[in-house]
This record gives C-alpha cells, structure tokens and sequence, in this order.
C-alpha cells in the first residue's frame, strides 16, 4: 500500500466559503472525503493535513518523511514565495505533486509563479478537488514501477515517455538512465523526472545546484526509460 501525504496550506481551511466562484463550494472536510474514498479505491494510505502556518507545514514534512513514499501538496500562498517549504520538500527527497483548485496560469501574475514546482515531479491545476486525485494518480503511478535497482546491467533499453508540458518543465516518465555526451551512465530512480530548462547546466547532465536536484538539461544526453 502506498503511503502519501496530503498537505492543505493557508486558507484551504475555509473552503466552501472562500470565494466559491474560484474555489468551488466543496468545502475541506468534503474534499478530504473524496480522497479517502479516492484511496480506498486505489489501495493508498492517506495522512491529511491543513496549517495556515509555513513553520507547521515544515515540521509535517519532516516528522512524516520516514512513513511517506511520496507528498500532494497544495501550497496555496506559499507557492509564489515560500522556499522554505521548498527547500524542505528538497531535503526530504520523496516524489512530490504541486496541486491547486484553481488554474494558477489564468489568474493574476503573481499566481502564475511557483518556487516550489522546480522540486516536484508535476504540476496540476485547475480542475478543483480532482487535481489532487490526478496528484495521487501520479504517484500510483509509480508505485508499481518496477525496481531499477534490481536490474542493472541487463536490461533492455527503451525510448522515455516523454510528456510536454506548455508552462514549466517537460516530464519524461522514469526511472531512467541517462547516458551523457562522455559516456556516463547515471540512473535516475523516480516516477517522473522534470526536464530542466533552466538553461544554466552548461552542456552538463545535471544543473548546477541552484535548480530542482532531480531536474536536467538535454543538451548532448540521451535519455532510455528501464
């Protein structure tokens, strides 16, 4: 069964009320039903949470990393400025879903950006409550992926799935390996990888440091799903 944390961020406690004409009328405890029966259905195991509060969200994050495979996370404000929570999805290294109600691309400027997209394996919006269904849909995903780690050196070599993405980074369905323009080999064990365009990579496999950990750049790679 996988284990997946859901986390609300500021203000998700007062839907239904909070502009419904963005947000809809579900309320919190209506869309946390959903995705318990959502997870019933797909053998998931859920642990839901709701801070307005950044430093909560954080210590959530940490204190649940051992028992998580993987986090939905509506952000909400924090999407635009908080690298805090990013950093702290960073550290912890688990299979991430940036998810929101409302589409982020349509709405005011400062909506449209997020600190936090650059560590997390996609980004859904705009389809209400079932953005985080098909968050949790992703990650199922790659719960059944099979175990790159069990079959080194054998295995047969396919082209990734790519699938491209109009705003942000492409996804290319993992896990991978990744044969640079020298020959190195590197394997990338995740259910999706982000395809960094951030242009600062400088011809090499990986960015420099400053970008998503598991983002890269194409320039002189090739890329084989395992």
């Amino acid at each position: 069964m996988k284990r997946i944390l859901v986390v609300h961020g500021p203000n998700l406690n007062l839907l239904g009320e909070r502009e419904p004409d963005v947000y809809g009328p579900m309320t919190l405890e209506e869309l946390n039903h959903k995705l318990r029966e959502f997870a019933a259905e797909h053998e998931l195991e859920l642990k839901i949470f709701q801070s307005n509060h950044e430093g909560a969200i954080i210590d959530f994050i940490h204190q649940e990393r051992h028992w998580a495979e993987g986090i939905v996370i509506n952000p909400g404000a924090y999407t635009h400025y908080s690298y805090a929570i990013r950093d702290a999805l960073a550290a912890v290294g688990k299979p991430t879903v940036e998810v929101h109600l409302s589409d982020i691309k349509q709405r005011e400027p400062f909506r449209r950006i997020s600190v936090i997209a650059d560590v997390c394996v996609a980004q859904i919006s705009g389809l209400g409550w079932q953005s985080y269904s098909e968050g949790l849909k992703v990650l199922c995903a790659g719960a059944t992926m099979t175990n790159i780690s069990q079959h080194q050196g054998g295995s047969s070599m396919a082209e990734p799935i790519v699938e491209a993405k109009k705003d942000g980074p492409n996804l290319v369905k993992g896990p991978l390996k990744l044969i640079d323009s020298s020959g190195k080999e590197t394997v990338i064990d995740r259910p999706w990888v982000a395809l960094c365009r951030c242009g600062q990579s400088n011809n090499k496999p990986f960015c420099d440091g400053t970008h998503s950990k598991i983002g890269f750049k194409a320039d002189g790679a090739k890329f084989f799903s395992q």
